[in-house]
């Protein structure tokens, strides 16, 4: 087995090299000393802790501080960091309670979820709550469940977030989930009725339901996902994100540490399109994290567009935090194209195209039809999109 060449983590930033430096030191890659080494007069500390918040990785670090005593690190930025591990404890400990609540009323009326991510997802692989950050809580249940699903959270008080149309289907063709916040606790849930949008293949929820895994750490049993389902999941949630949070790759690299079959996840892999995204994960991992690679995940990263994805990913890494206060929304999109080009297949490409010109709920919301005449919205499409886009550069 070996690792990477490093050659990508050097093209970030030097507190963000100490940062993953520190959460090594579990697996010994790493010492000590090494470390005093690096955290010397030119290290940014307020930079460094504006990377341990914005990557949602000051758990781990404030954990790995305190369990190895590096006493070199100022005691202002170990105060801070204590701080919000605190208050990150609490919110876990907050949303869990919620997610026991609301997946406890989802069984009692016979619905079936699963938790995408959130406390169980801390659960599953620290084993503890409080080292893991989640804003919200991620829940799947069946397509034909949603509506039914829906009342319930409204029944407990939730919210929704924006109002969105529902006619010609086109929130479900659109979206994958929409959010809703509870106006006392603003705790915030998510309810999927797909785990990403139809442009991508995914496994059935009866599929998923059957390699169903359940909390042990929870008052009442919550459902989330098989080991290797929970695998393909977060490598494509991260991937279409291009990582620019490294919560979500320390999350796999956690995972690879733990018995994984990896037969199983090729397979599924193949299934849903996504050998090169798991090409791409296998090269962050070696570079980034110093994962060792056995045959099978050498396999993975050879695949001729890996090493190019992950160049790419670094790039927004790198870059994209401090870009997210300052881009509009059509920037942020145009800041993505050259990596969406890369990580789509040309059948999630062509999808993507073809849905283009399908209503969607922004043409809804912008000219309001009686139902009787809702087949005009697919002549009016371009008119509308035109509409949308001269409304927005002229705001």
């Amino acid at each position: 087995m070996k690792t990477g060449t490093h050659e990508i983590i050097h093209r970030l930033p030097i507190e963000l090299e100490l940062i993953l430096s520190i959460m090594k030191l579990d697996r010994s890659s790493v010492s000590p000393e090494v470390i005093e080494a690096m955290a010397g007069p030119h290290i940014d500390w307020d930079r460094f802790l504006d990377l341990t918040k914005e990557h949602r990785l000051y758990p781990i670090v404030y954990a790995n501080i305190n369990k190895y005593n590096l006493s070199f690190i100022p005691a202002q930025v170990t105060s801070q960091l204590n701080q919000m591990f605190v208050r990150n404890t609490m919110k876990m400990l907050q949303l869990t309670a919620v997610m026991e609540k609301v997946c406890h009323t989802m069984e009692q009326s016979d619905i079936q979820s699963l938790v995408l991510k959130g406390p169980v997802l801390a659960e599953a692989l620290f084993g503890d709550f409080s080292l893991r950050t989640s804003k919200d809580i991620d829940l799947l249940v069946p397509e034909e469940s949603f509506e039914q699903a829906e009342q319930l959270l409204l029944q407990l008080g939730f919210q929704p977030d924006e109002h969105v149309p529902r006619a010609l289907n086109a929130v479900k063709r659109n979206k994958h989930h929409l959010s809703y916040t509870h106006p006392e606790s603003r705790i915030q849930v998510e309810l999927h009725w797909r785990m990403s949008s139809d442009s991508f293949r995914e496994f059935t929820f009866a599929e998923l339901w059957e390699r169903r895994r359940q909390t042990k750490k929870t008052s009442k049993p919550v459902n989330y996902l098989g080991h290797e389902d929970l695998f393909t999941y977060l490598i494509s949630h991260g991937a279409r994100h291009a990582w620019f949070r490294l919560r979500w790759l320390a999350d796999i690299e956690c995972m690879m540490r733990s018995e994984m079959k990896w037969n199983t996840v090729s397979e599924y892999c193949r299934k849903l399109d996504l050998m090169h995204v798991a090409g791409q994960v296998m090269v962050l991992l070696s570079e980034l994290f110093d994962v060792p690679l056995d045959s099978r995940c050498r396999t993975m990263a050879d695949h001729a567009k890996a090493r190019r994805l992950a160049e790419e990913a670094v790039k927004i890494i790198d870059e994209y935090i401090y870009l997210l206060g300052k881009q509009s929304p059509s920037a942020a999109k145009a800041y993505f194209r050259t990596y969406n080009a890369l990580i789509l297949t040309p059948r999630q490409q062509w999808k993507r195209r073809i849905n283009r010109f399908y209503p969607n709920y922004l043409d809804i919301k912008l000219l309001t039809l009686p139902r009787w005449l809702h087949f005009m919205y697919f002549p009016l499409r371009p008119i509308l999109w035109f509409w949308r886009k001269k409304k927005r550069i002229t705001v």
